[in-house]
């Protein structure tokens, strides 16, 4: 039996609803028995209650004093320092003897018996700099007020160092454990980690047991294509509107329909490109924004689209793919990164950036019978359940 301790910490600063979020609670209600569990919090709060998470296993809590993780002024950066060197003084009477960290932000204990391993999702902020680390000058420019710069150009400071500062965890770890090959090959490529310390070990999807909430299809009138996410530049959202207006233009009378946070209405689009793809497609009125809905409703809109489409530039591990095609959605994407492991040979994937061959692949999925139709998505299923969060810890148990 070993003394695992898992960092619970980003369930309070931010991530509960986020991709480590859902990561983190997948793996807490997966735990394999047969091991000591310590969770590490702030002690503001009880992230196990507060996310209703249900370990399978017999557990400990082990607080350390909260700290200010809000970086808007000068003042506020001390307490943003002793986050990203944090010394895990209270954990270390217990002293585990591996210590499972899910976000490098937060760094890790320095104890010769502790075997540190961390959680390696992708290397985004290294890979478009210029979205996730902006230079002071261009957040100067970009930033209109006094205040707002200063702001701005203190947060461009804190985030540069804070991600040079912590991608060193990295090169500390004993074990990183990568969530698709195509991310540990770029961990290894950008960052020159030992390959030695390199594991694989694809995530699964996060799916409601509840039963689908079709309300949500009510203001949907046609067939449509769907897409679910965020707007930032490397999901390249105009591309599924190119594609649509494309579609569209040659006979094909569908909708797309739009989901997520930042589609709450097509002029509140904080992408300028998105926005402005959208707003100037001579099909705008059948282009619906949906804002957020539920994970019951997100399981209908799945169940009921023509396709999931994609047009993503990188994925770490691209998991809406496999939750499409879980819930019999055919998926049509870019391919690159690692869409082609998470899609296998079901997935329909076209060069990146070629929107033209999107719309001819929701052109050629309109146009197939039935029988051709239930077998893409058989494919999709079959593909879908070679991922699971069983599979996904016991494989993670190896590394320690």
């Amino acid at each position: 039996m070993k003394k695992i301790c898992i960092d619970l910490r980003p369930l309070q600063i931010g991530h509960q609803n986020r991709g480590i979020g859902m990561y983190l609670k997948s793996v807490l209600e997966h735990l394999p028995d047969g091991n000591e569990y310590i969770f590490y919090c702030f002690e503001k709060s009880n992230p196990i209650k507060e996310m209703d998470i249900n370990p399978p296993v017999d557990y400990t809590i082990i607080t350390t004093p909260t700290v200010n993780t809000v970086v808007d002024s000068p003042k506020n950066l001390l307490n943003a320092l002793k986050l990203i060197f944090h010394r895990f003084g209270a954990l270390k009477s217990a002293r585990p003897d591996v210590f499972i960290q899910p976000d490098f932000a937060l760094g890790l204990p320095k104890w010769r018996k502790t075997n540190n391993i961390v959680i390696g999702y992708d290397l985004i902020p290294l890979i478009y700099k210029h979205d996730y680390m902006p230079s002071i000058r261009f957040a100067l420019s970009h930033t209109p007020g006094k205040r707002a710069k200063i702001k701005s150009a203190v947060r461009s400071i804190y985030y540069k160092f804070k991600y040079r500062a912590s991608y060193s965890v990295f090169k500390k770890a004993d074990y990183i454990a990568c969530i698709s090959e195509s991310t540990k090959q770029t961990f290894q490529g950008i960052l020159g980690i030992d390959k030695n310390k390199l594991a694989s070990i694809p995530l699964a999807p996060v799916l409601p047991a509840e039963e689908s909430d079709k309300s949500i299809l009510g203001s949907i009138t046609k067939p449509y294509i769907f897409y679910i996410g965020g707007t930032d530049s490397r999901k390249s959202i105009q591309d599924v509107v190119y594609a649509f207006n494309i579609a569209r233009g040659r006979g094909l009378d569908i909708q797309l329909v739009l989901a997520g946070n930042e589609f709450n209405s097509s002029d509140t689009i904080p992408s300028v490109v998105v926005r402005e793809a959208i707003n100037g497609s001579p099909y705008k009125q059948d282009i619906l924004t949906l804002g957020f809905v539920s994970n019951t409703q997100k399981i209908a809109l799945y169940q009921s689209a023509l396709a999931f489409v994609f047009t993503t530039l990188y994925e770490g591990f691209g998991l809406p793919v496999v939750e499409a095609m879980s819930l019999s959605c055919p998926v049509i994407s870019y391919s690159n990164s690692s869409i082609p492991e998470a899609a296998g040979k079901a997935g329909l994937l076209v060069p990146t950036g070629d929107y033209v061959a999107v719309a001819e692949k929701i052109l050629e999925l309109y146009a197939m019978s039935g029988e051709q139709k239930e077998r893409v998505i058989l494919a999709g299923k079959k593909q879908a359940v070679k991922f699971s969060w069983d599979s996904y810890t016991t494989r993670l148990q190896e590394l320690f």
